[in-house]
C-alpha cells in the first residue's frame, strides 16, 4: 500500500478523532457527563482535539482502514458509559441463555432419530 493511502487514512483518523475529542471534552473535560461526578478533567478544548485526534491519526497511519473500527468502538464505549450499560449485563446474559435454549430445542426436534 502506498504512503499516500496511509496518509489519507491518517487524515481521516485525525478528522474523526477530533470529533471524538470534542465529544470527550464536552462530556469529561467540562464534566457534563451523566455518570461522572467530579471536577472537569481538562477544560482546554485544544488538548482534547490534539491528543485524541493525534492518537487516531497514528492508528489510521498504522492500521489503515481499521481506524474506522477503532473510532466506532470508541463512540460505542462512550454511549455505553453514558447509558450505564455494562457489556456483561444481566439482560444480555439472559438473552444469550434464551437464544442458546432455542438453538438446542431446534436441533433436538429437527434431527432425525
Amino acid at each position: 500500500m502506498a504512503i499516500v493511502d496511509r496518509i489519507s487514512y491518517a487524515f481521516l483518523g485525525l478528522l474523526f478523532g477530533a470529533i471524538v475529542g470534542v465529544a470527550c471534552w464536552w462530556l469529561y473535560g467540562l464534566a457534563h457527563s451523566l455518570n461522572y461526578d467530579g471536577p472537569g478533567m481538562d477544560p482546554i478544548l485544544r488538548h482534547w482535539i490534539s491528543y485524541v485526534g493525534g492518537v487516531f491519526a497514528a492508528l489510521g497511519f498504522l492500521f489503515r482502514e481499521r481506524v474506522a473500527d477503532f473510532i466506532g468502538d470508541t463512540i460505542s464505549g462512550i454511549f455505553h458509559f453514558e447509558a450505564s450499560d455494562a457489556p456483561g449485563s444481566t439482560a444480555s446474559a439472559l438473552a444469550g441463555l434464551v437464544f442458546f435454549a432455542i438453538i438446542i430445542a431446534a436441533v433436538w426436534f429437527t434431527v432425525p432419530t
